[in-house]
C-alpha cells in the first residue's frame, strides 16, 4: 500500500501544470535492473497514461505508455526510448494496456497486468498485479515484477 501512495504521489506530481519543461537525463539505477529510472513524465489535456513502477521496496518509475500515440517510454542505457505499440487493436482505449506489446524492432517490451478500479480514483486505475518482458535483439532480456496507476488528466 505504501508504494501504492508513494506512486500516486509521483503521478500527480507528473500529471502537474503544463508548460515545456528541458528534459532530464533518466537516472540510473543500481539494482541488477537494466532500465533506468524515467525522470518526470507529462500527460497532455485529455490523455491517459500508463505509470509503471519496479515493484518492490525501491520503487521507481521505469514506464509511461499512452494511447495516443500507442507507445511506450522506458529509459534504457542513458537515453529515453519511445516504443510503438505492435499489437493496438481499432478501439483500443486507456483500459487495454493489460497485454500490450511495444517494440522498435531493437527491444521489445510485453506487459501483462491487472488494472482494478477503486473508488476516489476517478477516470483511473491501480496496477495491482504485472510483469514488464524486455527482450533484445541479442538475446538479452529479463522480466521484472511492476505496480502502477492508470491516469487521464
Amino acid at each position: 500500500m505504501r508504494g501504492v501512495a508513494f506512486g500516486l504521489m509521483l503521478l500527480l506530481a507528473g500529471c502537474g501544470g503544463g508548460g515545456a519543461r528541458p528534459a532530464t537525463a533518466p537516472l540510473a539505477a543500481d539494482d541488477g535492473i537494466p532500465l533506468n529510472t524515467l525522470p518526470r513524465q507529462n500527460l497532455a489535456a485529455g490523455q491517459c497514461g500508463l505509470f509503471l513502477w519496479k515493484a518492490g521496496n525501491e520503487a521507481r518509475l521505469v514506464l509511461m505508455a499512452q494511447v495516443q500515440p500507442a507507445m511506450a517510454r522506458i529509459a534504457l542505457d542513458g537515453r529515453l526510448v519511445d516504443l510503438p505499440r505492435i499489437n493496438a487493436q481499432a478501439g483500443d482505449t486507456g483500459g487495454l494496456f493489460a497485454d500490450a506489446i511495444y517494440s522498435d524492432g531493437g527491444t521489445t517490451v510485453a506487459l501483462n497486468i491487472r488494472l482494478e478500479q477503486r473508488s476516489g480514483l476517478e477516470g483511473g486505475a491501480v496496477v495491482t498485479d504485472g510483469t514488464l518482458r524486455l527482450d533484445r535483439a541479442n538475446g538479452d532480456g529479463f522480466v521484472m515484477p511492476v505496480a502502477g496507476l492508470l491516469a487521464c488528466r
